[in-house]
C-alpha cells in the first residue's frame, strides 16, 4: 500500500474539486479499483475481471452462481453520472470474463463470455449470466444482514493501484462502514486503502465464522492515491459502496436453473417415483409417491411422502414428470391424470401438482381441466424451463393419429407455469401436412444451446434400411422463450444400424458445460453365454447441433435392459449429470429392486454401483414409475 500522493497541479485539483463537490452519493467518477494488497492466495478466486468491448473497458465482478456473476451496471453504460439504465439481455458489448485468476499472468481459472444481463433497477448492479458454468471456483455466500457503522469490511478488485495502470493482480483493501443510506453504503478505508478506476463490480466482504460473505460491490470513490487521479489535498479516501446483503432472494430467482430432480432444494438431485399399491378393499385405486434423497455420494432409504389412503389415485391413469414448477428452488412433480370418457363422449385429462416442502410434498392440487377433449393415450409428457424465467413448465407431444392423405399427424403443446399454477396448454408446433409419426417419437428435455432455456429433443424411429439394418435419427425442437422453432435433425443413424426399440433416453449435462446433452442406455440382447448385455451411449451437444454417439459403458457382466429404468440427474452435486437406473432383479431373486448409479467423470462415466437395494418383495419394479 503507498501514500496517498498530492494533486500534481493547481488545474488537475480544481478538476477533482468539482467532480466531488456535489455529495458522495452523487459523484460522477465510478469506483473501480482497489488500491491496497495483492493477493498472494486465492481466497478471494470468486472475483472475476471483466473486460468490457474491444477498447477492453476493465471491470470487474464476483462469482455468486457457477452461471453468474455480480458486476455494476456502471460498467455498461457511456456515461453513469447520466444513467445506470442498462438493457436486460445480450451486452451490448462483447463482454470477457476472467474467474479464478487471482495472477492474470497465470493460466489458472475460467475465461467466460458474459451472454445475457439481468439489471436490478435503482442501484449500480446487474447479473451477468456466462456462456459455460464455472465449476472449478466456489460461488462467494451471500449477506443477509445489512453492514452496519464500525462494520469492518474488505473490497477486492483488479483495477488501478497506486503504480499501476493496469494491474496484472487482485488487490484487496480493508474499509470501515461510516453509515448505510437505503441501497449505499459508505466506507473509509483504511492503512491508505482506496478504491479505483478498474475496480467498479468488485465485491464488498464481511468475514462471518471465519468465512467470507458478499455484503456489497465497488461503486463509488473519490479515488484518492489511484495511478493517474490527481486529487486536493485533504481529499477523503472514501468510496460508496452498493448494498447486495437485501438482494440474496432476487439474485437467488435470477440464478436459479430449475432442476429436474432436486426435491428438497440441496443442489443434488434425487429419485422419485410414483407407487401402484393396486385396489383397496372398498374398490378405490391406491397409489403412493416415495423420494430416495441424494447424500452427494449415495441415496437415503426411500420415504413415502404421499400416500392416496382412502382417496382413489390410478397408478395406471397417471404420467408424472418432476420439475421445479413454483421456481422455489425445489423440484415438484406433475401428473398427467386420465378421467377417461365423459358422458358426451368426450376423452378427460387433468393435470395435478404435487409441490414439494423441502422436507416432503404438499398434496396433489388439480392445475388444470380439459375443457375440451383431450385424450390422455395421445399425450407423451416432458418437463423444462421452456421460456427462461426459471419455473419449469410441461410439454406434450400430442398424436392427432392420420391425416386424410395417411401422413401421420402430431403437434407440441405446452403448459407454461405461472408460479401457482400453469396456463391454459397452447399449441407451439403442428406437424400439418408434414408426416410426424408420434408412435415412433421418444421424447427428452433440455437446454441442448446453453441459452437458459430448455429445448425438446426426440429419438426417432425411421424402422429398417433396405440393408435390413435400422435406422434412427435425434431432432431437436429450440426453444425461442415464447415458443419454438420447427424441428431439425441433429443426426442421423444412416447405414449405421441403430434399433429405437433398443433405447432409452435421457438427457442432461454429462460434460458439465452448461449444455445438456442426450443419453440413451441401449440393449444388446443375450450375449452366447446367456447373460443380458447393455450399453451406455452419449450424445454431446457442440451448442449448435450434437457429435456422433460414443459408448461410453458396455456391461461386462450381465445386465438386462428391459429391466432397467434410467433417469438422468446430478446426484453428487458437482454441475454434470449422472445416470440412475433402477434395476429388477426379478422374481428369482424374491422380487428385488436396486438404484445404481453411473457418475460422471466428464469425458465418460465410473462403472455403475449400487447405492440401494430393496427387502425381499418390499418393492416391486413393475409397480414403479420414476418421476
Amino acid at each position: 500500500m503507498r501514500a496517498v500522493r498530492k494533486a500534481r497541479s493547481t488545474a488537475a485539483a480544481v478538476v477533482a474539486a468539482a467532480l466531488v463537490a456535489a455529495p458522495l452519493t452523487l459523484l460522477v467518477s465510478p469506483a473501480q479499483a482497489v488500491v491496497g494488497t495483492e493477493q498472494a492466495d486465492d481466497s478471494y478466486a470468486f472475483t472475476a475481471q471483466l473486460a468490457v468491448g474491444d477498447v477492453q473497458r476493465g471491470c470487474s465482478a464476483v462469482l455468486v452462481d457457477r452461471n453468474w456473476l455480480l458486476t455494476a451496471a456502471s460498467c455498461f453504460v457511456d456515461d453513469p453520472a447520466a444513467s445506470l439504465t442498462v438493457p436486460a439481455g445480450k451486452p451490448v458489448q462483447k463482454t470477457v470474463a476472467t474467474i479464478g485468476r487471482t495472477d492474470l499472468t497465470s493460466t489458472s481459472g475460467d475465461v467466460r463470455e458474459v451472454i445475457d444481463l439481468a439489471p436490478y433497477a435503482g442501484r449500480d448492479l446487474v447479473l451477468a449470466r456466462l456462456d459455460r458454468p464455472v465449476l472449478d471456483v466456489t460461488p462467494v455466500e451471500i449477506g443477509t444482514t445489512a453492514p452496519a457503522a464500525g462494520d469492518q469490511l474488505v473490497a477486492a478488485g483488479y483495477g488501478r493501484s497506486a503504480d499501476e495502470w493496469t494491474p496484472l493482480k487482485l488487490h484487496t483493501g480493508a474499509f470501515t462502514v461510516d453509515a448505510v443510506n437505503g441501497s449505499d453504503v459508505q466506507v473509509t478505508g483504511q492503512d491508505n486503502a482506496s478504491v479505483c478506476s478498474g475496480d467498479a463490480g468488485g465485491p464488498v466482504l464481511r468475514t462471518t465464522g471465519g468465512k467470507p460473505e458478499l455484503v456489497g460491490l465497488n461503486s463509488r470513490s473519490y479515488q484518492v492515491g489511484c495511478y493517474g487521479v490527481d486529487t486536493a489535498e485533504g481529499t477523503p479516501n472514501s468510496a460508496v459502496d452498493t448494498r447486495v446483503d437485501d438482494l440474496a432472494s432476487w439474485i437467488a430467482d435470477k440464478t436459479r436453473v430449475p432442476r429436474i430432480h432436486d426435491f428438497n432444494g440441496d443442489g443434488k438431485d434425487d429419485v422419485g417415483l410414483l407407487y401402484n399399491y393396486g385396489v383397496n378393499a372398498d374398490g378405490t385405486n391406491h397409489s403412493g409417491l416415495f423420494t430416495y434423497t441424494s447424500t452427494g455420494s449415495g441415496f437415503n432409504n426411500p420415504v413415502k411422502v404421499w400416500d392416496s389412503g382412502t382417496g382413489s389415485w390410478s397408478w395406471d391413469s397417471s404420467k408424472q414428470v418432476a420439475g421445479d414448477f413454483n421456481g422455489d428452488g425445489k423440484s415438484d412433480v406433475g401428473v398427467l391424470y386420465n378421467y377417461g370418457t365423459d358422458a358426451d363422449g368426450v376423452s378427460h385429462t387433468g393435470l395435478w401438482t404435487f409441490t414439494s416442502t423441502g422436507s416432503g410434498f404438499n398434496k396433489p392440487v388439480k392445475v388444470w381441466d380439459s375443457s375440451g377433449s383431450w385424450t390422455w393415450s395421445n399425450s407423451m409428457l416432458v418437463a423444462g424451463d421452456f421460456n427462461g424465467d426459471g419455473k419449469s413448465d410441461v410439454g406434450v407431444l400430442y398424436n392427432y393419429g392420420a391425416n386424410t392423405d395417411g401422413t401421420n399427424h402430431s403437434a407440441l403443446w405446452t403448459f407454461t407455469s405461472t408460479g401457482s399454477g400453469f396456463n391454459n396448454p397452447v399449441k407451439v408446433w403442428d406437424s400439418g401436412t408434414g408426416s410426424w409419426n408420434w408412435s415412433s417419437s421418444m421424447l427428452v428435455a433440455g437446454d441442448f444451446n446453453g441459452d437458459g432455456k430448455s429445448d425438446v429433443g426426440v429419438l426417432y424411429n425411421y424402422g429398417a434400411n433396405a440393408n435390413g439394418t435400422f435406422h434412427s435419427g435425434l431432432w431437436t425442437f429450440t426453444s425461442t422463450g415464447s415458443g419454438f422453432n420447427n424441428p431439425v435433425k441433429v443426426w442421423d443413424s444412416g447405414t449405421g444400424s441403430w434399433n429405437w426399440d433398443n433405447s432409452k433416453p435421457v438427457a442432461g449435462d454429462f460434460n458439465g458445460d452448461g449444455q445438456s446433452d442426450v443419453g440413451v442406455f441401449y440393449d444388446y440382447g443375450t450375449d452366447a453365454d446367456g447373460v443380458g448385455h447393455s450399453g451406455l451411449w452419449t450424445f454431446t451437444s457442440t451448442g449448435t447441433g450434437f457429435k456422433n454417439p460414443v459408448k461410453l459403458w458396455d456391461s461386462t457382466s450381465s445386465w438386462t435392459w428391459s429391466r432397467s429404468t434410467p433417469v438422468a440427474g446430478d446426484f453428487n452435486g458437482d454441475g454434470k449429470s449422472d445416470v440412475a437406473v433402477m434395476y429388477d432383479y426379478g422374481t428369482a431373486d424374491g422380487g428385488r429392486s436396486g438404484l445404481w448409479t453411473f457418475t460422471s467423470t466428464g469425458t465418460g462415466f465410473a462403472n455403475p454401483v449400487r447405492l440401494w437395494e430393496s427387502e425381499v418383495k418390499s418393492f416391486a419394479w413393475s409397480s414403479m414409475k420414476i418421476a
